[in-house]
């Protein structure tokens, strides 16, 4: 058989490699066909590594001693950049970081190439442990199940394989619910409890390779990593994630074991609560905290990571009153629905089946209660998240209140989250507050206004929330809330406490390797920069050492916890 003629792409790449330019060649066509925002994270890559690659690239391990393995499950960009702060922290306390990449393609080359910038070298990718996707053994594990509420239950490998499963599929579709009635649910369910039993076997080849003695995730929820989360704590390998807390430069970890292992990451350990609760409280704490939360809503930086206050604006009461057209003779109640997609079935319990079905019940309660003024306040990260995740459809909450609810009476008045109105605001005019255990709750029970829990997993039934035990019970509260009193002094400061630990001893303050996230809606830049000039300023770095010091002290509490003056947060900005 005679061989096909060479084709004019062939022809080209033949003589390109001949003269020697097909490595150019190939390299102006990947930036050429590269998507602008992988453009920019090359860009910043390229000037980190001109600037820092040298203080990055030193090693901070004691060979003289025992080293540890620590294996770090890869963010993406541009959280990769302050990790490798994290990075330092793990070898000055004698890890040696083993790196697990989930993305595939260009993404993950540059990712590879962050890390080995900061002087890892084992670097491997997810996908050289995977195994054939098993989708007949996936259908039949979904034919068990008559919901995708029974299907959270199933468990496959040590793994709770079904939680992923649907978490995953739930953040694939941007919607609260999916229906296995209807063939396409059930199809990508299918998929994505295929793509979740894969994920747990490797797992399970990823611990037995590496051996690791503790393992650092950002993410914990959805595949690949949601599985080797549970595979290592299921298998007494200490876990520790690490989020960005409510500011630039500022990120929370918590250690994770059986013991606290459903926890969620802001939550406080009952060792850590009792020390915040016990601890000397003057007059100057709260005032840091206000401080602390109206400097970072007012500058835009409050949970900068997805945007929720850039190009917000802080009202007075009398404009935001009129700009929501409030009943002035009526107290005003704001209802805050979570991101029905986003980790919405991990870090405890929903009086109602999900946090969709929570919001319809709750605004159907809310329209037969004219008494007050309601307000629904949907999550203005919605807006971030829908640009970065190429979504242009309408939030989810709002889909769900349409479909179940439909017009709202004239006393529920939505804000949208393209609003300009900033969600400090709300609480000069604020009365009741309602929500399963968003950060606003304790940001509303510091000021003495009742917060009424739809769920537990935050900071429910620690002396400062209105709590239920059954949805009867919290449904007959939104009918009758304005009959509840504010808080007590009492109640008020167990909250300004809980609230003073999260925002200002909880945050690990970067100051070695910082981002900083930049409102730009149309390309979702940060600023990353390396504040390190030699290797001996690693040894001596705070932010570094109380990193290291934490991991490997084992009387630590479960949270990284500073043990903070006023004066000392102060000082310390």
């Amino acid at each position: 058989m005679s061989s096909a003629m060479p084709g004019p792409r062939d022809t080209a790449k033949s003589m390109l490699k001949a003269m020697g330019l097909l490595p150019l060649a190939q390299r102006i066509a990947t930036v050429l066909t590269a998507p602008p925002e992988y453009r920019n994270h090359e860009r910043q890559f390229k000037q980190l590594s001109r600037q820092h690659g040298q203080v990055l690239g030193e090693r901070l391990n004691d060979r003289r001693h025992k080293q540890g393995i620590a294996l770090v499950c890869s963010p993406y960009f541009p959280e990769v950049q302050i990790e490798l702060g994290l990075i330092k922290g793990l070898q000055l306390a004698n890890f040696v970081p083993i790196v697990l990449i989930g993305s595939t393609g260009r993404d993950g080359r540059l990712l590879a190439q962050h890390y080995k910038l900061a002087g890892v070298d084992s670097i491997h990718q997810w996908r050289d442990f995977a195994t054939e996707i098993d989708k007949k053994s996936a259908a039949a594990v979904v034919d068990r199940y008559s919901s995708m509420w029974e299907l959270l239950d199933f468990e496959y490998a040590d793994v709770r394989v079904g939680m992923v499963a649907v978490s995953t599929a739930l953040r694939g579709t941007y919607r609260g619910f999916l229906d296995l009635r209807v063939p396409e649910d059930r199809e990508r369910l299918v998929d994505t409890v295929a793509f979740a039993m894969m994920s747990a076997d490797a797992a399970r080849k990823v611990r037995h390779q590496f051996n690791p003695d503790l393992a650092l995730f950002l993410d914990n929820c959805y595949s690949p990593f949601g599985e080797l989360f549970d595979s290592c704590i299921r298998n007494n390998v200490e876990a520790i994630q690490w989020q960005q807390a409510h500011k630039s430069n500022a990120l929370i970890f918590k250690r994770y074991s059986l013991e606290n292992w459903l926890e969620h990451p802001s939550s406080l350990s009952s060792d850590s609560w009792r020390f915040v609760r016990d601890m000397e409280w003057t007059k100057d704490h709260p005032k840091q905290l206000e401080y602390e939360l109206y400097s970072t809503y007012s500058s835009g930086d409050w949970y900068s990571v997805v945007g929720t206050q850039f190009d917000k604006t802080i009202f007075d009461s009398a404009r935001l009153r009129e700009r929501l057209g409030l009943n002035p003779n009526k107290k005003t109640a704001f209802i805050f629905p979570h991101i029905l997609w986003d980790a919405a079935l991990f870090w405890g319990k929903c009086l109602f089946r999900d946090f969709e079905e929570w919001l319809v019940e709750t605004v159907r309660a809310a329209c037969e209660n004219d008494q007050v003024n309601w307000v629904i306040k949907i999550h203005p990260a919605n807006k971030r998240l829908r640009e970065i995740l190429s979504f242009h459809g309408e939030a989810a909450e709002i889909t769900a209140l349409e479909k179940y609810i439909g017009k709202l009476p004239s006393h529920i008045t939505m804000v949208r989250p393209e609003s300009d109105i900033s969600s400090y605001s709300l609480f000069s005019i604020m009365d009741y507050c309602i929500t399963v255990r968003g950060t606003i709750g304790m940001e509303a029970a510091r000021l003495g206004i009742p917060v009424v829990t739809g769920g537990t997993g935050l900071y429910d039934n620690k002396g400062f929330t209105i709590d239920s035990e059954t949805r009867q019970e919290y449904l007959r509260k939104i009918h009758n809330i304005q009959s509840i009193p504010r808080l007590s002094s009492n109640q008020q400061e167990l909250a300004e406490r809980f609230a003073y630990a999260n925002f200002l001893m909880r945050p690990w303050r970067a100051t070695s390797v910082t981002l900083r996230y930049l409102p730009d809606s149309e390309n979702f830049l940060s600023e990353g920069q390396v504040n390190i000039a030699s290797k001996e300023q690693w040894y001596t770095a705070a932010d570094v050492r109380a990193f290291a010091d934490w991991i490997t002290d084992p009387s630590r509490p479960h949270e990284y916890l500073a043990h903070l003056s006023p004066a000392a947060v102060l000082n310390s900005d």
